[in-house]
This record gives structure tokens, C-alpha cells and sequence, in this order.
């Protein structure tokens, strides 16, 4: 988690992400699983549509948005020409992610060291062309790619705030620092994982 996630735990990362959650474990986790938590599970079509849904526009149509957009609280459903957009794009992104990851943050599942090559999960060009993802639909692809090299293991709440800011940045509203913008703060996680890894390996 960044600096910036890190100061505001244990609260929310952002406004609806307790009702994500819950949303994304009723399509993941066993039944068994899902009774501790006293959570419904979802229909299988919620995950069939999402994941054959090949861009943000296709995974706005499916059951499976309709659902998690009228679980979210009034403040996640902000008054934005693009907030219904965005929460698509991460309901089609999230059906590809298989398990909650123990990283600190999305770009820093991204950034570890794979022990078989010594090397980063996802290399620094793929990173680096999702950094430069100019279109709603690049950034979607790309998402899609990097989460199937980390065999669908990542930091929910971190990939979904990410989501959401990079639609809020596409759209012109941009982080008041410099630090906050999504593409510093990712490329710091993605690198300072990497780091840590290969520090310790010599250690």
C-alpha cells in the first residue's frame, strides 16, 4: 500500500469499497467461505458476462455491474459524467482477479520478484505501456493482460482505487501533488517492490 493508502487505514480506500468487497466475494470465495461472512452468492452469468466483456462499454451492459452499481452507497455513485463508466471498467477488471493478495498495493503485486527468473512479475515494459494507456479502453486491455501474469492475485481495494483515479485523471481531475497522481504512485510501489525483493535475495 503507498504512502497515501497507508494514512488513511484502517478506513475505506475510497467511498463504496466495503460494498465492493462484498460484491467481488460473493463471485469468488467458496460457499463455505461466503456463509462465515453472511454473504449471498452471485449468480455465475455475473462473472460469465464480465469477463467476455472486451471493453468498459460491453461490461456496462452486464448483469453483473447493474448489481455492484445499486449496492453502492449514494457517495461512490458521484454526479460525474464518467463515474458509472469507471466503476464498469473495474467490475470487468475485478471479475479476472481470483484471490486478494497480501502486497501492499496493486503496483507492488505487479513489481514482484518471480523466484524461477529473477525478475518482476510483469516486466518493465509492460508496466510501463499501461502507464502510458491513453484511452478507457487501452487502459482496459492492458489491466486485463497484467492481471492474468500475476495469475489473478492481486491488492483489490488498491486496483480499484487505481481505477477509479485514473478515470477521475483521464477526465481532467487531476491530483492537487504531483506524488498523488496515479502513474507516480504506482511506478513508486511497482519499482520499490522490485527493490525490496532483490535487496533481500542478497541479504
Amino acid at each position: 500500500m503507498t504512502d497515501t493508502e497507508q494514512a488513511v487505514t484502517p478506513k475505506a480506500l475510497f467511498a463504496g469499497e466495503s460494498a465492493l468487497m462484498r460484491w467481488w466475494q460473493a463471485m469468488m470465495l467458496t460457499e463455505q467461505e461466503l456463509a462465515a461472512l453472511n454473504i449471498r452468492p452471485a449468480p455465475t452469468v455475473y462473472r460469465a458476462e464480465l469477463k467476455r466483456a472486451g471493453t468498459p462499454d460491453a461490461a456496462l451492459m452486464t448483469q453483473g455491474f447493474r448489481a455492484l452499481w445499486l449496492a453502492l452507497p449514494v457517495s461512490a455513485r458521484e454526479h460525474k459524467p464518467w463515474s458509472m463508466l469507471a466503476w464498469a471498467a473495474l467490475a470487468g477488471v475485478l471479475s479476472h482477479v481470483k484471490q486478494q493478495d497480501d502486497s501492499r498495493s496493486f503496483a507492488a503485486s505487479l513489481g514482484k520478484i518471480n523466484p524461477d527468473i529473477d525478475k518482476p512479475k510483469v516486466s518493465e515494459l509492460r508496466f510501463q505501456q499501461l502507464q502510458g494507456a491513453r484511452t478507457p479502453e487501452d487502459f482496459y486491455r492492458r489491466l486485463h493482460r497484467l492481471i492474468k501474469q500475476v495469475n489473478g492475485k492481486t491488492h483489490v481495494p488498491s486496483l480499484a482505487r487505481g481505477i477509479l483515479d485514473w478515470f477521475d485523471e483521464h477526465h481532467g481531475q487531476q491530483a492537487l501533488r504531483p506524488d498523488k497522481k496515479i502513474a507516480v504512485r504506482w511506478a513508486m510501489d511497482y519499482y520499490q517492490a522490485a527493490e525490496s525483493a532483490l535487496v533481500k535475495n542478497k541479504d
